[in-house]
């Protein structure tokens, strides 16, 4: 997962991250972790739950 994280910020220098804030970089990092999260539980769902999910969503 850190791989992960590095891949997606490796993109910005060390100033552009600097130059964002505290919190809005902390909501981005817990979204990015969330998505993972959540794909990876979407990966061992049945396709029968599957298509109870994506009726809910």
């Amino acid at each position: 997962m850190v791989e992960h994280m590095v891949k997606l910020f490796d993109k910005f220098s060390t100033a552009e991250l600097k130059e964002i804030g505290d919190g809005y970089l902390r909501d981005r990092i817990d979204s990015i972790l969330i998505i993972h999260a959540v794909s990876g539980t979407l990966n061992d769902l049945t396709p029968e739950e599957l298509e109870i999910f994506d009726a809910a969503v």
